[in-house]
This record gives C-alpha cells, structure tokens and sequence, in this order.
C-alpha cells in the first residue's frame, strides 16, 4: 500500500487493474477493506486503472462546510492532490461508496471537468437543513455525469437516490433488488454492483 501526505499523518492507497492504462478511476471507501479491489474479476476485465483510497472517521469531519480548514476540506486537499499526481493532464472517473460518499461528491466538483464520470453507491442524502443548503449549489453545476446506485436494505434508498437525481444536470439511479446482493447485512455494497459501477465511470474501456 502506498501513503500520501495528509495532516500529520498519510492517507492509505492502492492502485491495481492496468498498469499505464489511459483510464483511471479513483475509488474513496471506508473500513479494512478500503483499499481492496472490489472484484478482481471484473477489474481484469476493462482496461482501466484503479486507485483505492481508504479514509476513515477523522477525515470525513465536518462534512457541511467542506473547503475550510476542517478534517473533511483537508482532505478535499490531499485527494486532489493525489489524483493531480497519479493521473496528471487525464480526465478520470470517480466512486464513492457510504460514508465516502460525500467526500467524492466535494472532490468531484472541486476538480471541475478533470471528474467526468461519478458513482456514488449507498450515500444517504443529507440529513439536515444546513447540509442540504450546502450541497446543493455543489450537485447543481457539478460536471460529471453521475450514477446513483441504491438498494437492497439500505443504507440509501429510493428516497435518497431521488433527492440526487433531482438536484443533478447528468444522472442517473439504479435500485439494486435485495436479491441481488449477497452481503451479510443485505446493505448494498461496491462489490456487489462493481461491473455496473466500472461501466460507468471507465466508459469503452471494457475488454472486448
């Protein structure tokens, strides 16, 4: 695993799939398994580059006022830096899974059109007045075109995937049945809809 510079300590991250591949997708999740493909099958199927970032709960404070000196804004920082470094001058897609979600979402507008593709899988919508003000503006003239994936028993549902969709220039929802997905707690995850996330965010890079 490789480690960036965040704060006084280092951001966790690793890259696998195609090595040099002209497409690159960054992947912002939480929890041990962060930094681990999703599906190694499916990632051997498309020519594209994966980079997993993991984050945890220090570096997603403060999520309302992103862009400030909070954990959350810092960190904003240090993941545009990392994505300025490992796909420079590139146009690259975007996930973010759960509690990274919001995150991603902040990312992708800071990085304007260098963000062309993003998924966003199980991010409940915000779940208060201020928060919503304050995504708001962001959803609206975000330039990527953005998948909202939700599902099974939650944690987001059809409710929050609407909110997105209502607030986007460019989505689109997907509602995962809960029989299609085989985690413990019925809870849709990134492994489960892996191939249909990559065919978003890595559009024609499938491997014929």
């Amino acid at each position: 695993m490789s480690l960036a510079p965040w704060l006084d300590g280092e951001l966790g991250y690793r890259s696998f799939g195609t090595p040099g591949s002209p497409r690159a997708v960054f992947v912002l999740r939480t929890g041990d398994v962060a930094t681990t493909d999703p599906d190694a099958r499916v990632t051997s199927s498309y020519d594209v580059r994966v980079v997993a970032v993991g984050l945890d709960a220090p570096e997603l404070e403060d999520p309302p006022v992103f862009g400030g000196q909070t954990p959350a804004g810092l960190t904003v920082d240090a993941l545009r830096a990392l994505l300025e470094r490992e796909a420079p001058g590139a146009t690259v897609g975007l996930v973010g899974e759960r509690a990274a979600g919001p995150i991603a979402i902040y990312l992708a507008a800071a990085m304007g059109p260098v963000v062309d593709r993003l998924a966003i899988v199980g991010v409940r919508s915000p779940s208060d007045p201020l928060s919503r003000d304050l995504r708001t503006p962001l959803l609206e003239h975000l330039d990527a075109e953005v998948l909202v994936v939700v599902g099974g028993e939650g944690p987001a549902d059809h409710d929050d995937a609407s909110w997105y969709i209502d607030r986007l220039r460019a989505a689109e929802a997907e509602v995962v049945p809960p029989d299609e997905i085989d985690s413990v707690n019925g809870h849709v995850t990134l492994t489960s809809v892996w191939d249909r996330v990559l065919t978003h965010v890595a559009p024609g890079a499938e491997r014929r």
